[in-house]
């Protein structure tokens, strides 16, 4: 998986998969319970919580390039 092209792929699959499982049931919390302030601040934290687990899917395959050169 050391090609970039491979790897960029691997990660559209993982954001399209999350964002839809995670993203989109979240979303629908939030617009649902939430108002004001609450509902930002809950969607910001969705945000990170989506930009984090994409680094963390993205270091993951990182370092199995590293073990394999």
């Amino acid at each position: 998986m050391n090609v970039p092209t491979d790897r960029l792929l691997i990660m559209v699959v993982v954001a399209t998969g999350f964002a839809v499982v995670v993203g989109g049931w979240a979303a629908g919390l939030i617009r649902a319970e939430a108002t004001g302030i609450e509902e930002w601040a809950l969607r910001a934290g969705v945000g990170v919580l989506f930009l984090l687990v994409l680094v963390i899917a993205w270091t993951g395959f990182s370092r199995i390039d590293a073990k394999r050169g």
